[in-house]
């Protein structure tokens, strides 16, 4: 049989839902039976299930209806070759701690050619997978059509900072071909970095890549789907859509002797942000098939006005009820800047104020408490009492609650445990303040949407008369920077690194005491979107008790 210098890749970058076996297996279906002219039709990592299962692998269930879909994949009629992402449970195993691997299932003809194990096991940050797989140590490719194929599974490409290599090791015994199936978690830069690892892997080993991404909301993360191919001499030749499902067949040369003019668009960070937000949002509310509509709170500020407008655009405007709940400390310009935002958004805008409940807490507590100070206690009672209204629309009328704290304030606790932060989904908790006054000047580009004096207005939360929220914090420009290092670099090196950019020490001790004693909080926060690399969420493990000396 003569040998192939082409072949044709079905890429199938779909969004399956966790746990719903049968849902992800028609889906799969469909695209086999409608790419017979692939040679390859190849799937996402743990596609089959969704990822992360967590847990739930170890349900009998699960496992069943597992092992039924792989057969039925199986029996597919088709001429493709499929390689499809689940987890097996082999016999060799089976009495181990670990008995499952995350597997990439191989089939031609009707019949499992191959499997395929993980051999490089994440477990930083949102991955958790020693807690379930065991680890494969095989390195040999699998030949299909007279090709010899290496088959990767996500952290199998990321072997640089790893003793075990698998990408040299599969092209050392003799393949043509690396396959990459991936549920690889977007943060701002991850796609840059996927590019610059594939592109130098395969320049180096002169071999073209397939790599094939999950798309879709689980929880906190995000899957941004840009599975890309690379050639033999390291060059990006197509590139799937970003945050949204992508089926395409592409032609991939074996060889390739000619440079080509690759054309890979920059990528503007705030543009995927926004993608990466309304993607997730919009899975945890279709997915669940449990609501009617979105709520939120309005305040006249900045960070309610983005969620507003992310809820907006991922769920449509007739969806989404906006609250205003005005207190005496209320200005009449954040009435009118919360009105105006709903009319250029085109959704339900509802005052309900809540003085006189506020009124009637003062009053009972000056009887039982006799005569006390207006101090924190009272303004965290104004965003307890939001909280009860806007939980009593979200119960009433079946609407997700979704909450508006940013990254900058739940990292200094600036934010009411049971108050602002309720809520079953938190949309810009994982952006700094300065971030989401650069992604609303981006969302008004073309159009003022969010009125432009609620971006110029100085913060404040209202709890009080002329409060600003730099009465209690720094400027958001110096928190953010300090929070910059303490977050992603840790305790300890700040002074040095902050105090050359200028950064007061009065102001890094302050912060930093804040965000140490915070964890608190954090730890009863509503899940929020990861899009940093560094996220308030699963991926980060600190106690909430702990005595650190400087």
């Amino acid at each position: 049989m003569k040998k192939k210098k082409n072949l044709l890749i079905c890429i199938a970058q779909i969004n399956p839902i966790a746990g719903d076996i049968e849902y992800n297996f028609n889906k799969i279906k469909s695209i086999i039976q409608l790419n017979q002219n692939a040679d390859f039709i190849i799937f996402p990592e743990m596609v089959l299930m969704g990822y992360p299962i967590m847990d739930h692998i170890y349900d009998p269930l699960i496992r069943r209806k597992n092992l039924e879909a792989i057969e039925k994949i199986k029996n597919i009629d088709s001429k493709s070759t499929i390689i499809f992402g689940t987890f097996t449970e082999p016999n060799e195993i089976k009495e181990k701690i670990h008995c499952f691997y995350n597997s990439a299932i191989i089939i031609n003809n009707k019949k499992i050619i191959y499997v395929e194990n993980k051999r490089l096991l994440p477990d930083y940050d949102v991955f958790d997978e020693h807690r379930y797989f065991s680890f494969d140590k095989k390195f040999d490719p699998i030949e299909i059509d007279g090709i010899k194929v290496g088959i990767l599974i996500c952290e199998d490409v990321w072997d640089e900072n790893y003793d075990i290599k698998v990408a040299e090791p599969l092209v050392m015994n003799s393949a043509e071909i690396l396959i990459v199936i991936n549920a690889s978690p977007y943060h701002i830069g991850k796609t840059q970095e996927r590019f610059k690892i594939v592109k130098k892997k395969s320049e180096f080993l002169s071999i073209p890549i397939i790599y094939v991404n999950m798309v879709g909301g689980l929880d906190e993360i995000v899957f941004d789907g840009q599975s890309f191919i690379t050639n033999s001499l390291g060059q990006i030749i197509f590139k799937a859509k970003s945050f949204e499902e992508d089926v395409q067949v592409v032609k991939v040369p074996l060889k390739t002797q000619n440079l080509i003019q690759e054309t890979i668009l920059p990528i503007d960070w705030r543009e995927n942000v926004i993608k990466a937000l309304e993607l997730n949002l919009y899975d945890y509310y279709i997915k669940s098939g449990i609501f009617n509509g979105i709520v939120l709170g309005l305040s006249g500020g900045i960070d309610s006005a983005f969620t507003a407008t992310i809820c907006s655009k991922a769920i449509g405007t007739n969806k989404i009820h906006a609250i205003m709940m005005p207190t005496r400390f209320t200005s009449k310009e954040s009435l009118e800047l919360s009105r105006n935002l709903c009319k250029n958004l085109d959704i339900d805008y509802i005052i309900h104020p809540i003085d006189k409940i506020f009124e009637i807490y003062e009053a009972d507590i000056h009887e039982n408490l006799g005569p006390v100070k207006f101090d924190i206690a009272d303004e965290n009672l104004q965003a307890r009492i939001r909280a009860t209204i806007l939980m009593y629309y979200s119960n009433k009328f079946n609407w997700l609650l979704v909450s508006t704290g940013n990254k900058s304030e739940i990292a200094v606790g600036y934010c009411t445990l049971y108050g602002d932060t309720c809520g079953g989904k938190n949309i810009p908790g994982d952006l700094l303040k300065i971030q989401i006054y650069e992604l609303c000047n981006y969302i008004n580009l073309d159009k003022e949407i969010i009125p432009k004096r609620i971006i110029e207005r100085p913060p404040t939360a209202e709890l009080r008369e002329n409060q600003k929220d730099s009465d209690s914090l720094p400027d958001y420009n110096t928190l953010d920077l300090i929070l910059d290092e303490l977050i992603n670099h840790g305790i300890g090196d700040e002074y040095y690194r902050l105090e050359k950019k200028g950064i007061d020490k009065k102001d890094i001790n302050k912060v930093r005491n804040l965000y140490l004693n915070s964890e608190y909080k954090r730890r009863q926060l509503v899940q929020s979107i990861k899009v940093s690399k560094s996220a308030f969420g699963i991926g980060r493990k600190y106690p909430v008790l702990k005595k650190i000396i400087f």
